[in-house]
């Protein structure tokens, strides 16, 4: 449902009330105190070399050669509710012109399945718009999923999850809410998805958004990696991790996983030294060489994460 506008000089009842409402969100929100934008990046490397990834003009990129699965790309968008890439009072409010350049950006880069995080649902921040579904419209695909994580004022100001569309059938999902040490902390999820590719094949999905905290973030690593081990279908981790390659978390989780984005140096506000989100990859599937998209057009403060992949 669309904010009603005035339809005269002397705003309406509605449109008074909306407009307040939008200002009350403004200020709750600017409230909040921001995180320090330091704190996911102080551990580990510091790298000066920027790459935002180049796809292979035909085929999926990094995958010629290769034959005897199935070919998928996958998008992991972190996309602030649609903000942008400014935050803090009103720049805080989701805005319809950046949500029709991210599904724009999803169509032009042909993705069989996006991944979402920090997306909103029928809330004032975003302009009572169902945003997965909107997008799930926009790309043609019949198939989509939230969990939310976050509802403030029950979910009228503001809420939070992660999210799936796809080209493909979803079997079943489950949000698994994570650790976090108490109440005070911002309720962080992992969306678990089982999708139906076609010919036999199935792969798992896991989609997440972790702490700043670096102790929270390194138990909710390890928690998400119990649910995955398990597993008998390939999987296809994303998310913001909210930790740099040279965390102990990371190097702990590609003990065990691919980190099919190793190539990529930023994926943060095209800082060249902030890589943050990330795919990684179990099982009979193997990855392309990963590339991000977005940076220039400013919908979010991520880039949007993509690559391909071949499903055995």
């Amino acid at each position: 449902m669309p904010f009603p506008s005035p339809v005269s000089r002397t705003p309406g009842r509605p449109a008074l009330v909306t407009a307040l409402l939008v200002m009350l969100a403004g200020a709750l929100l600017a409230a909040t105190p921001a995180p320090s934008p330091t704190t996911p990046f102080t551990d580990g490397d510091v790298v000066t070399k920027k790459s935002i990834g180049t796809p292979l003009a035909t085929g999926a990129a990094g995958l010629d050669g290769q034959a005897g699965g199935l070919r998928l790309r996958v998008a992991a968008y972190n996309i602030a509710h649609a903000r942008g890439n400014k935050s803090g009072f009103l720049h805080e409010l989701g805005r319809m012109k950046n949500l029709r350049g991210i599904a724009d950006l999803l169509i032009d880069q042909k993705v069989d399945i996006a991944c979402f995080e920090e997306i909103s649902s029928r809330d004032l921040r975003a302009g009572f718009r169902d945003q997965p579904e909107y997008l799930a419209k926009k790309l043609g695909f019949a198939h989509r999923v939230y969990g939310e994580n976050v509802s403030e004022l029950k979910g009228i100001l503001a809420t939070q999850g992660n999210a799936v569309i796809s080209r493909f059938p979803i079997l079943s999902h489950r949000n698994h809410f994570l650790y976090r040490k108490d109440k005070k902390q911002e309720q962080r999820g992992c969306l678990e998805v089982l999708i139906d590719l076609g010919g036999g094949r199935k792969v798992r999905l896991f989609v997440t958004h972790l702490s700043l905290n670096s102790e929270e973030s390194t138990r909710q690593i390890q928690d998400i990696w119990a649910l995955i081990e398990k597993s008998e279908e390939p999987v296809i981790f994303v998310g913001d991790f909210n930790s740099r390659p040279g965390s102990d978390r990371i190097k702990w989780l590609k003990q065990r996983m691919t980190d099919t984005t190793s190539n990529l140096t930023t994926t943060y506000l095209n800082k060249p030294d902030v890589k943050i989100d990330y795919h990684f990859t179990k099982g009979a599937v193997t990855g392309g060489t990963a590339w991000i998209r977005g940076f220039d057009e400013g919908y979010s403060d991520h880039g949007c994460l993509l690559n391909d992949y071949l499903v055995r």
